[in-house]
C-alpha cells in the first residue's frame, strides 16, 4: 500500500496529465462523453494515481448513465456508484472520464452521436460497443478503462485498436449498477495498454480473487501449452490476410517455446449459436417497456434490433440455456492437456464504421468472441500484428472458468514473446 503525502502529489500530477490528454487526444476521436476533473478517491491504495476511464453504461455517482443515448445523457445523475466503481475509488484510482459507446451497448451508435474513431487509423471505427474506452486507451489518454462485453464488446474494439481487451469469468466482476443487455451474457471487464495493467487492476475489482473464493492458478508460471483452434483459422469467413497474420503470430510463439496442440472448435461453435436466442429474449425483457411506451427514444438501428427481439421466444431462450449446460463438458474438455485455447479475435480488421448486427458483416463480427460469453470462460485479446495498410490484428486466448490469473499471466508472456519477435 502507498502512504499519502508525496504519493498524493504524484496522483494529482497523473490526474492533471490524463485530463490534458483527454482533451487533446480523446475528444478528437469522439471517445469522451464527460470529463470528471475532481473525482473522489481514497488517499492510499494499490491503484493510487491511476486514471481509469469508464464506459458510460456504468453508474458513476453524480453523473447520468448515458448509455450512448442522447436523452439518457441529459437524464438524472446516478445517486450511487456501481460496486465496481466503489472498489476502484477505495483502491485510490481516479475515475476521471466517461467514454462513448454504441447505443445501450447493443449493435449500433445512435444516429445523433458520433462513433468513436480508431486511434491507429481515425478513418476507421474503434469498434463496439466499448469503443470510447478502447479509443481512449489506444490513444494514450489512460492505460486502463472499464468496458462491458456481451458478445465481444471489449475484445472486438481492443483487436481493432491494437490493445488488450479482457473479459473475466462470468460473474467474477459485479455487473450491478450497469445497464443490462442480456443478464446471462453480460460481463464487466478491462481494456488496457498491457496485460500487466489487467493483472494490476483485477484483484481490486474482483474481491473474490483476493479472498480465495474462486479457483486460482493451477499453473502459475509454467503455462505455455496452447490449444490452437485450427478450424477457426480455416473458417472461410476469416479475412485471408488476418488469417495469415494470426498464423504467423502462432509460428512466432512456437519459435519462442510455446507448445502447440490442435483443438476442434466444434463445441465452441455450437456454444456461439446459443448467443442469439439468449441475448434477444433477455434484451427484450430489459427494453420492452421503453420500446412499448416510446420507441422513438431509440436510434433507428437499435429500434430495429429490439423490434426483432420482441419476437424472441422465452422457450427458445430456456432451451438454449439448457443446451449450454449439455455442451459445457465438451467445451471444458478442449482445455485438457493445454493451458489456454488460442484463435483469431475478429474475422476482419477495423472497418470504417461498426456494421449493423443484421448485415452480413455484422452477423459475423462476433463469431470468435461470442462463444466465450455463452460459456462464461475468461478470454483476452492481445495484438499480434498489423495488415499491409497498418490496421491492428488481435489474437484471442481463453482459459478455464475461474482461472483468470493463469490466463492473464500466460497472455502477458505471449504478448512479450510476440513483441520481441517483431524487432
Amino acid at each position: 500500500m502507498h502512504n499519502g503525502g508525496d504519493n498524493g502529489t504524484v496522483a494529482e500530477r497523473e490526474l492533471a496529465g490524463a485530463l490534458d490528454r483527454l482533451e487533446r487526444l480523446g475528444r478528437p476521436l469522439n471517445a469522451i462523453v464527460t470529463a470528471i476533473p475532481h473525482p473522489p478517491r481514497a488517499a492510499t491504495g494499490p491503484l493510487l494515481g491511476m486514471p481509469i476511464a469508464i464506459k458510460d453504461v456504468i453508474s458513476v455517482a453524480g453523473y447520468p448513465r448515458g448509455n450512448g443515448n442522447p436523452e439518457d445523457m441529459v437524464g438524472p445523475p446516478a445517486e450511487t456508484d456501481a460496486p465496481v466503481i466503489a472498489l476502484l475509488r477505495a483502491a485510490g484510482a481516479d475515475v476521471f472520464a466517461l467514454t462513448s459507446l454504441l447505443e445501450y451497448a447493443a449493435g449500433a451508435p445512435h444516429p445523433d452521436l458520433p462513433e468513436a474513431r480508431n486511434p491507429v487509423r481515425p478513418d476507421r471505427t474503434a469498434g463496439g460497443s466499448s469503443g470510447g474506452s478502447a479509443a481512449a486507451v489506444g490513444a494514450g489518454v489512460c492505460r486502463v478503462a472499464l468496458g462491458t462485453d456481451t458478445g465481444g464488446s471489449i475484445r472486438i474494439p481492443a483487436a481493432y485498436c491494437g490493445i488488450v481487451g479482457y473479459k473475466p469469468t462470468y460473474g467474477l466482476v459485479s455487473a450491478e449498477g450497469v445497464t443490462p443487455l442480456s443478464q446471462s451474457l453480460d460481463h464487466v471487464g478491462l481494456i488496457t495498454a498491457t496485460v500487466d495493467d489487467c493483472l494490476a487492476v483485477l484483484p481490486v475489482i474482483a474481491p473474490a480473487l483476493a479472498s480465495g473464493e474462486t479457483v486460482q492458478d493451477t499453473s502459475p508460471e509454467s503455462g505455455t501449452r496452447l490449444g490452437v483452434l485450427d478450424d477457426q483459422l480455416a473458417d472461410p469467413r476469416l479475412d485471408p490476410e488476418v488469417a495469415a497474420i494470426t498464423r504467423a503470430a502462432l509460428d512466432r510463439l512456437a519459435a519462442a517455446g510455446f507448445e502447440m496442440q490442435p483443438r476442434d472448435a466444434g463445441p465452441l461453435t455450437a456454444m456461439g449459436e446459443l448467443l442469439g436466442p439468449i441475448l434477444m429474449a433477455e434484451a427484450w425483457q430489459v427494453h420492452a417497456a421503453a420500446m412499448t411506451l416510446a420507441p422513438e427514444h431509440f436510434g433507428a438501428t437499435t429500434r430495429r434490433l429490439l423490434a426483432e427481439a420482441e419476437h424472441a421466444s422465452s422457450a427458445a431462450r430456456l432451451a438454449a440455456l439448457e443446451r449450454r449446460e449439455r455442451l459445457r463438458p465438451a467445451v471444458d474438455a478442449l482445455l485438457t492437456g493445454v493451458d489456454v485455447l488460442v484463435g483469431p479475435a475478429v474475422p476482419y480488421a477495423a472497418p470504417e464504421f461498426t456494421p449493423p448486427v443484421d448485415t452480413p458483416e455484422g452477423e459475423i463480427e462476433g463469431i470468435f468472441t461470442g462463444p466465450y460469453n455463452v460459456s462464461g470462460q475468461p478470454a483476452v485479446v492481445i495484438g499480434c500484428g498489423t495488415t499491409a495498410d497498418g490496421l491492428p490484428v488481435g489474437l484471442q486466448l481463453a482459459g478455464r472458468t475461474g482461472n483468470d490469473v493463469a490466463l492473464l499471466r500466460l497472455a502477458a508472456r505471449a504478448a512479450e514473446a510476440l513483441a520481441s519477435s517483431t524487432h
